[in-house]
């Protein structure tokens, strides 16, 4: 095999290795979130003691993530009233249960501001 074959078949894998990375999601308390928790690029906890909090996602490549909301390590949110999304690196943010949403995080590093609010909040 020529050099230059051999050489585009090693960029060629590099970039499909590259482009198949697994997704980091990096999550910033704003408002009234004792803990974020991302325990995987589709799976956070975020812990929210009033029932009304804020925090930011983002993420490196395109994900869906399900969002769980805790009042505290004991007690889960009892009944989502509303997701506010605000930015453009997200779409879709669904209430899927009392206590969890999932969120499409579209754009890379492109932090999305997400207010939550408990209809039973404290």
């Amino acid at each position: 095999m020529k050099k230059s074959q051999l050489g585009f078949i090693v960029v060629a894998a590099t970039m499909l290795l590259a482009g198949c990375s697994e997704p980091t999601v990096t999550a910033t308390p704003v408002k009234n979130v004792d803990t974020v928790s991302v325990t995987s690029p589709d799976d956070i906890d975020v812990f929210c003691p009033t029932g009304i909090c804020t925090f930011e996602l983002s993420t490196t490549e395109p994900t869906k993530a399900t969002v769980t909301m805790h009042y505290d390590y004991t007690k889960l949110y009892t009944k989502i009233e509303g997701v506010s999304v605000v930015g453009e690196g997200a779409k879709d943010a669904k209430v899927v249960d009392e206590d969890q949403f999932t969120i499409e995080l579209t754009k890379k590093n492109t932090p999305v501001k997400i207010e939550v609010i408990d209809f039973y909040r404290n």
